[in-house]
């Protein structure tokens, strides 16, 4: 065999060794969005309704974190399927993991063409609800004791005022 590839199948090992081991990671990494959310995505092709179901599923994830025993109504469980479970490292790191895909959708959109007028749209929405969504999320600061889960509500909120800075 070339070193080469002997030094390839020696690091996926080694990955494959370490990468359960990771703090935070048990197997494969959890999915950021439900499959319901995933699909209003897909549904959605025009950034600024693309921008809306990013930014609401954010919001769905305050809404556990300020009360975990949060219900909805009929009607929204149907189009958004259930609440978003998970503890509040998971909740807040899947928050902030939907604003970075949301920001990498508007890069492309903004790429593609920066004229387009639903562009404006998305970025006044995606800014105007992390701006609304600010507030609660420093307001679990004290709620919060786990350091993981901490750090995880700091980045959350450097990602909500990266987002309400945003303008074309």
């Amino acid at each position: 065999m070339s070193s080469i590839f002997m030094l390839t199948a020696k690091l996926l090992l080694l990955g494959a060794v370490i990468n359960p081991l990771l703090p935070g990671r048990v197997g494969q990494q959890r999915d950021h969005l439900t499959e319901k959310e995933i699909d209003l995505v897909k549904a959605n092709q025009e950034i600024d309704m693309r921008t809306e179901v990013f930014m609401r599923a954010a919001e769905r994830r305050i809404v556990v974190l300020t009360d975990p025993q949060a219900t909805q109504k009929k009607k929204e469980e149907e189009m958004w399927g259930p609440l978003p479970k998970g503890t509040q490292l998971e909740l807040l790191q899947d928050y902030k993991r939907i604003l970075e895909e949301l920001e990498e959708k508007l890069d492309d959109a903004l790429n593609r063409d920066s004229r387009h007028p639903s562009l404006e749209k998305a970025v006044k929405i995606a800014r105007d609800s992390a701006t609304s969504q600010l507030d609660r999320l420093r307001a679990l600061a004290p709620k919060i004791t786990d350091s993981r889960a901490q750090r995880a509500l700091r980045e959350a909120i450097d990602e909500a005022q990266l987002i309400t800075k945003a303008t074309l």
